[in-house]
């Protein structure tokens, strides 16, 4: 625990003093609640529980309405695969990771330590199960408000939308007389959630 305090102390450090010579920079702590999801066709159901979802990310601000942020997002979810073929169903646990880079746009108000915002991001997710994994393309769309606390600091609620495309796909059964039989699938993870985000601002 002291090693991670001493390593976020001096990534703090870099990037204030980065900050000196380029855009305004902040550190986003992310924290929500990631609701349920299903994915489901005539053969089997995969549900996802909902879970907290938490994470960090890098905003650059290039103007002061207009950032580029790159971040890490991770859920554990647990996971309950049916099969209405076979009639069972199984629990597993599976991480839900993204990768994304993409833009947030902020809104001017009339008062200028509110600001609402819309944001778009790009990049890849991939599951890690019991039962196997899977990488994919994902995108998130989100919106809020940025709300200043501070000088340095300020509060973002935010509502969220994510997807790994394909995340789940296909599925095989063994029939006697036929043999294995495969069914390939393009089932995606989509979900929703509701968060905040506390944001540590560096000045240039």
């Amino acid at each position: 625990m002291k090693k991670l305090v001493l390593i976020t102390g001096l990534f703090l450090f870099a990037l204030g003093a980065k900050a000196q010579n380029q855009g305004d920079i902040g550190l986003n702590l992310y924290g929500g609640y990631t609701f349920d999801d299903n994915i489901s066709d005539n053969l089997y159901n995969v549900e996802f529980k909902g879970a907290f979802q938490y994470g960090l990310g890098a905003e650059f601000y290039i103007r002061p309405t207009k950032s580029i942020e790159l971040k890490y997002l991770r859920m554990d979810s647990d996971v309950t695969f049916s099969s209405y073929k076979l009639n069972e169903s199984r629990i597993d646990k599976a991480a839900i990771n993204y990768i994304l880079i993409g833009g947030n746009n902020y809104f001017p108000t009339s008062n200028p330590n509110i600001k609402p915002y819309l944001g778009l991001d790009l990049g890849v997710g991939w599951l890690n199960a019991e039962t196997g994994s899977h990488t994919g393309f994902a995108w998130d769309f989100k919106a809020g408000v940025k709300i200043k606390t501070s000088d340095s600091t300020a509060l973002k609620l935010q509502g969220y939308f994510q997807t790994i495309w394909a995340s789940y796909g296909g599925d095989s059964y063994y029939y006697p007389g036929w043999g294995t039989v495969y069914y390939p699938e393009n089932s995606s993870l989509y979900q929703f959630g509701l968060g905040a985000a506390f944001e540590f601002d560096f000045k240039h």
